[in-house]
């Protein structure tokens, strides 16, 4: 196989060179300020790199240049870049964010002034002081008057908060005060608006109150424009002769404020910029900044520069951007649309980021442009993966040039997850989710909340801890260390349910030491954690009692070892580490910011945010597949860019944004624009033709539209812009995956129908797979094929004994039953209310109602219930149950008949070795000596009369009265005779009735010898060595296979 190397510009050290467009920027005269105009891929941040070596290659020190970006990641990546393209000492990084640069020129003004340092204000520490603001207003009736629609209620929301805090920001970065707005409100008739200044005036008193050195972002780039304005000879701004700006679209008027300060300063400023993949306007962001720039800076711009050439794409990717932007409105600019697309050359573009390639023919058709409509979303899913599979295997793309783009943050994680799944390894990149949303650190927060006592360690919480990531437990250990500790407080003559021991025993260290088992040792490591955890509380620090449980856990280097490998397990891992550095990292920050407060504040602080703080984490340049919304893109480059998720409705979402607040409104009468003039919907179809362009301006090589397609979900319209995109066939194709190829040679190894060449080569095949070590690929691990662990059978040499009540179970399916028997049933709900009802009938002391549901009362605290609604849900159905009960009684008193035995056992001999034996609810003797024997059923009444009639638990009932097993109970009662049995159904009645009878009649002697027969036929199936589940055909791939076997076995643990 031949080789060949691309180095791409990260890692290139050399110059670029330059088409006349962009060498134009670098020719520009020293002092003229000039906004440079440049389609996607046309070269913008190549001719800043460019530009800033060219002018340290004329003399210029570094301290006399500054890039800002619009992230903190697309500062970081330019960083490196113009690192390593000059090669020269730096006192700091040459790029920046402008929010980076305000949080510097702010604090050092602060310091020559002989103030305290300002400190920035999280975005989580904002929303919970509003939060506390607003919660406050409502408790004690006082705050603004805030108009109708604004209720308490909406008040309370997440969105109305972010569009508050929006509002004040925007109004800080246009330097007005609430009074402003309150004075523009009346203006405008916007009463919202009035209350919204009224409530910023009580804030900004309180936070000067209670946060006097703490301000947002906003805030500290006022601050950094006053301070470059004031400044003196000597500070950073005295320096610098160039900032040049990146992404000038992403903007705010945060943004333009220090640009005009600079350039008021005599600082030369170069902003690049396309206006059409502007993708901040929900951030404040001005598309329009890059056409307006000479206006906004009012002195030394020059006209607009142009970059004339698009050296990313070829025509039909071209084409598709051009499609998009041209229904986009100009945003006071317009030329760099024009952009013609280079002549193809032999060197790759690889968007600046160093890779070595080695050169494959394709294996597959690689259009430029390709579409996927999927009828589910696992199938829409599985056509991403194996496009993306096809891009790294046949065509020799690394992954990491390799973007899945969707609309939302909210989509990222289940999408990753899927391809995760599919052996794609992928890294989300964005803000995230709040730390309480993220499972490893949401774990790690509840050890700390019940060790310092903020959480009540309650049967929930204890099996929160202990089949979390943390505790070691899976379900089915839990379940074995409740019943264990079930069955010693039934031996100390207890009655509370396990749930409730464990949640006690974790209380306790030393608890567990009575039970055996992996699962009772790590329901001690538990115990003990929180034991250390109580002692810590008092006078260790967030980060000492964090450190304390991931320490005692041992998880550590089994993730570090999972997350090395490749598939769900590495991406699970992976994850599950960067959400504990991140926990780690907010931790250490609250140290150090609060050193006086507490774990307790930290816990708030983070559990009762909905927002995610921009923590700093270590960078991440694992080879994965970027899953990213498209502004998170802004600046990157890739071979191949998937966009995923593309429906109807959701891309373009054309839902009117700020329609609470409307902060973007204020923006523009802010700005002395007509507001009421402008069509706000075709600013949102603006936006997200914008992010749509962003996103497929991405690709280098190629973009793939994707969307679930079905009579449910609709592909977006966007696909439209897309006439000419070949669709991706939906057929099953060859895996493309170790997993799914053994998968598929297994099946065809296990197919009768299949050539015999065929099996031969797939067991060729698999056993070079076997070699390698590749799981599922060694018969000696496949299901089905090991040899049994014993051949003797369930009941060898022991008394075998037929429960009535399982013999429908046991003939229906002897697999059924065995597992049931060998494994513990599910314990359900119902079965539990079932015990509690036939015990209050046993033990009542009166057949009233009060009577009967007063023993309920005394046993319900035994029933777990995962929320209070259900208890009570619960309670109603089961008080319905006993009035039933009540009038069945009470019948049963009014008809003059007499109890003769409740809950009685019997042990019926069947047959040599095997005996029925069960407990009779009732024997019930009638005033003429009719014996009937009555089973209670709190369950769905059976209303067919010949189940009835052939009912097995009645029958055995039956036969155990004619056979005599009865007379014990019967004796004291004189002469009697058979009345049959019945059904007492108490869920629902019949005629008028509570209550419904199900009769069976009596049972002559050649029916009863029948049935002694098919109990010794069941006892034979019960002492088998082998079970036999029932045969069903079951669809698989579109076809029936009659021949496959499909056990159907109901669940035997549960939570």
């Amino acid at each position: 196989m031949s080789a060949r190397f691309v180095v791409d510009a990260v890692d290139a050290v050399a110059p670029v060179a330059l088409d006349p467009s962009q060498a134009a920027v670098l020719a520009l005269p020293d002092g003229a300020s000039a906004a440079v105009l440049g389609a996607p891929g046309s070269g913008k941040t190549t001719t800043i790199v460019e530009l800033v070596a060219d002018r340290i290659s004329r003399g210029w020190t570094p301290e006399q240049l500054l890039v800002l970006a619009p992230s903190r990641a697309a500062a970081t990546l330019l960083r490196d870049r113009l690192a390593r393209r000059i090669a020269v000492p730096t006192d700091g990084p040459l790029a920046r964010t402008v929010p980076s640069l305000a949080f510097e020129l702010a604090g050092a003004a602060a310091r020559l002034a002989g103030r305290p340092a300002p400190r920035l204000l999280t975005g989580t520490e904002l929303d919970a002081d509003i939060a506390a603001y607003l919660e406050g207003h409502v408790a004690d009736g006082s705050g603004p008057n805030w108009p109708d629609p604004l209720s308490p209620a909406v008040r309370e929301l997440r969105g109305f908060r972010s569009e508050l805090r929006e509002l004040m920001a925007r109004a800080t970065e246009y330097g007005a005060t609430p009074d402003d707005v309150a004075r523009l409100a009346r203006e405008a008739g916007r009463p919202e608006w009035v209350a919204a200044a009224e409530f910023w005036r009580e804030y900004q008193a309180l936070q000067a109150s209670n946060r006097p050195d703490q301000f947002d972002a906003a805030e500290f780039v006022r601050f950094a424009v006053r301070a470059i304005r004031e400044g003196g000879d000597d500070d950073r701004v005295a320096r610098l002769r160039l900032v040049v700006v990146d992404d000038l679209q992403e903007a705010t008027e945060s943004t333009m404020a220090v640009l005009r300060a600079l350039v008021d300063r005599g600082v030369q400023v170069i902003a690049f910029g396309d206006p059409d993949v502007a993708a901040n306007a929900f951030r404040g962001g001005e598309a329009d900044a890059v056409g307006r720039f000479a206006t906004a800076l009012g002195r030394n711009a020059t006209a607009p520069l142009v970059l004339e050439t698009v050296h990313r794409g070829g025509a039909e990717l071209r084409a598709l951007v051009g499609r998009v932007v041209e229904r986009i409105g100009t945003a006071a600019a317009g030329p760099q649309r024009r952009a013609s697309v280079a002549t193809p050359t032999s060197t790759t573009s690889t968007g600046g980021r160093a890779v070595a390639e080695p050169s494959r023919e394709p294996d597959v058709a690689r259009p430029p442009i390709a579409s996927i409509r999927a009828t589910t979303p696992a199938r829409h899913a599985a056509a991403i993966a194996r496009v993306l599979r096809e891009e790294h295997l046949l065509s020799g793309v690394p992954w990491n040039r390799l973007a899945v783009v969707v609309r939302s943050g909210a989509q990222i994680p289940e999408l990753a997850r899927a391809l995760a799944r599919a052996e794609v390894p992928t890294r989300a990149t964005g803000r995230g989710t709040p730390l309480r949303d993220d499972l490893a650190p949401r774990a790690l927060l509840a050890f700390v909340e019940v060790g310092i006592g903020r959480r009540e360690l309650d049967p929930e919480t204890a099996a929160e801890l202990l089949i979390g990531p943390f505790g070691g437990l899976d379900p089915l250990g839990l379940r074995r260390l409740r019943l264990a500790l079930r069955h010693e407080e039934l031996a100390g003559g207890g009655i509370r349910p396990g749930a409730e021991l464990v949640a006690e025993a974790l209380a306790e260290p030393g608890r567990f030491a009575t039970i055996e088992g992996r699962a009772a040792r790590r329901a001690a490591r538990v115990a003990e954690t929180l034991h250390l955890l109580r002692g810590m509380a008092s006078d260790s620090t967030v980060e000492e009692l964090l450190w304390t449980v991931w320490e005692k856990s041992g998880v550590g280097e089994r993730w570090r070892r999972a997350a090395l490998g490749s598939g769900i397990e590495a991406s699970e891992a992976n994850r599950d580490l960067d959400g504990v550095v991140a926990l780690f990292s907010a931790a250490k920050r609250f140290v150090e910011h609060r050193p006086t407060e507490g774990a307790l504040e930290f816990l708030e602080h983070v559990l009762d945010s909905d927002i995610a703080d921009d923590l700093l984490a270590p960078p991440r340049a694992d080879d994965a597949v970027v899953v990213a919304t498209p502004s998170a893109l802004v600046g990157l480059e890739f071979r191949t860019v998937v966009v995923a998720s593309l429906q109807d409705g959701a891309w373009p979402n054309l839902r009117p944004r700020g329609s609470l607040l409307a902060p973007q409104r204020l923006v523009r009468v802010l700005e002395h624009r007509d507001a009421d003039a402008i069509d706000e919907r075709k600013l949102v179809l603006d936006d997200e033709l914008r992010m749509f362009a962003l996103a497929v301006s991405r690709a280098s090589d190629r973009v793939v539209l994707a969307a679930v397609d079905n009579d449910d979900e609709t592909a977006s319209v966007l696909f439209s812009l897309a006439p000419d995109a070949v669709p991706i066939a939906s057929a099953q194709p060859a895996p493309l995956t170790l997993r799914g190829l053994t998968g598929r040679l297994r099946r065809e190894l296990a197919d009768p129908a299949a050539a015999p060449a065929r099996r031969r080569d797939a067991a060729s095949t698999l056993a070079t797979l076997a070699v390698e070590g590749l799981p599922g690929a060694d018969p000696s691990g496949w299901l089905g094929l090991a040899e049994p662990s014993t051949d003797e059978p369930l009941f060898a040499g022991n008394e075998v004994r037929v429960s009535p009540s399982q013999l429908a179970n046991l003939e229906e399916s002897p697999l059924d039953w065995a597992v049931s028997r060998l494994a513990g049933g599910r314990a359900s709900i119902a079965m539990n209310l079932g015990t509690i009802v036939h015990w209050a009938m046993e033990t009542a002391d009166g057949h009233d109602v009060d009577a009967l549901w007063a023993r309920v009362e005394e046993r319900w605290p035994e029933l777990p219930f995962d929320a209070e609604w259900i208890s009570a849900f619960q309670r109603r159905a089961t008080l319905g149950l006993i009035r039933a009960l009540a009038e069945y009684l009470g019948d049963f008193d009014r008809d003059g008949k007499t109890l003769v035995a409740a809950e009685g056992r019997f042990t019926l001999p069947i047959a040599e070795g095997v005996v029925a034996s069960g407990s009779i609810d009732r024997v019930e003797l009638a005033p003429g000596g009719e014996v009937v024997i009555v089973d209670l059923k709190t369950g769905n009444p059976e209303t067919s009369a010949a189940v009835i009639a052939a009912h097995p638990q009645l029958a055995s009932y039956q036969l155990a009265y004619r056979d005599g097993v009865l007379d014990p109970f019967l004796e004291p009662h004189g002469e009697h005779r058979a009345g049959g049995a019945k059904l007492v159904f108490v869920k629902s009645g019949v005629r008028g009735k509570l209550y419904r009878e199900g009769v069976q009649v009596v049972l002559d002697d050649d029916a009863l010898d029948a049935f002694r027969e098919r109990l010794a036929a069941a006892a034979a199936l019960m002492a088998a060595a082998s079970f036999d589940g029932p045969r069903e055909a079951r669809e698989f791939r579109g076809r029936t296979d009659p021949d496959s076997l499909l056990p159907r076995v109901p669940e035997v643990t549960h939570d």
